[in-house]
């Protein structure tokens, strides 16, 4: 699964969550109900704590936990980004200067 599928894919079930309710303890839902399934991109959000269990198979998001974990992503990409366009000015500068 490639970058973007996996942002898309932690973005839909971010989505489903939200849009089933259940976003605490209280509201928590099983999975194939907001039809999401127990694949690796949500067991690797829940064990960053996006997605917690209470009991019985069943979840609920934490909005707090999954704000952190939206920003995290967007720091790590910014960082790749901000890295990959110094070595392109580096290699530029260096390919210029070797004439």
């Amino acid at each position: 699964m490639s970058g973007a599928a996996v942002v898309m894919h932690q973005n839909r079930l971010m989505r489903r969550f939200r849009d089933a309710g259940a976003t605490d303890p209280k509201a928590a839902v099983a999975l194939p109900h907001i039809g999401c399934r127990n694949s690796w991109v949500f067991r690797r959000m829940a064990a960053r704590g996006v997605f917690a269990e209470t009991g019985e198979g069943r979840f609920y998001m934490d909005e707090d936990a999954a704000r952190r974990f939206v920003e995290l992503r967007r720091r790590r990409m910014l960082t790749f980004l901000v890295v990959g366009l110094a070595i392109c000015v580096v290699w530029i500068v260096l390919c210029y200067t070797a004439r």
